[in-house]
């Protein structure tokens, strides 16, 4: 088994609301490997109001 440690910076889409953010982010990281580990690490906006997600997660390749 080899582990992976990521950090990855995602746009939030409006049409995701806070309830399905969760697996909205498991689904971005999947696409890598099997997630092990994830964590939301900050949440920033920008002046035309994108929002961006800061993620840490461990994945097995």
């Amino acid at each position: 088994m080899r582990l992976t440690s990521l950090q990855r910076q995602f746009l939030w889409p409006a049409d995701v609301p806070l309830v399905e953010l969760r697996s909205w982010i498991r689904e971005q990281l999947a696409v890598e490997g099997e997630v092990l580990r994830w964590a939301l690490t900050g949440v920033g906006s920008s002046a035309d109001g994108a929002r961006t997600l800061h993620v840490e997660a461990v994945i097995s390749a």
